[in-house]
């Protein structure tokens, strides 16, 4: 019982010291604030779907490094890319730390 209450402490204290070391950020809502489109500005068809699966990281000058991408449609991907490369978080983050997002788009 003791080994157990310890290594929950351990685990527990671990946490806790990385979380205020490293700080968290809540990259919803910070993707919310920048990425924006007006839907008639689109570069896609009425009841045309694209996507654009991103993978990045945030550098130690807060800006977010593209590392990986994958769509459907190369206008979208490239309204995306221009919008995500002019974020700049000023939060407490992970540089090591890799986001993988998947926006679809739908003209309706």
């Amino acid at each position: 019982m003791k080994t157990i209450a310890i290594t929950v402490a351990i685990l527990a204290s671990r946490f806790v010291n990385e979380s205020s070391a490293r700080g968290t950020i809540n990259m919803n809502k910070e993707l919310k604030k920048v990425v924006k489109f007006d839907k008639n500005k689109w570069p896609i068809k009425k009841n045309e779907t694209a996507f654009v699966k991103v993978s990045f990281k945030i550098n130690e000058a807060g800006k977010i490094e593209i590392l990986e991408m994958n769509y459907s449609h190369e206008k979208m991907k490239s309204q995306l890319t221009k919008k995500l490369l002019k974020m700049e978080i000023k939060q407490h983050y992970n540089c090591d730390k890799i986001y993988n997002y998947n926006f679809t788009f739908k003209k309706i």
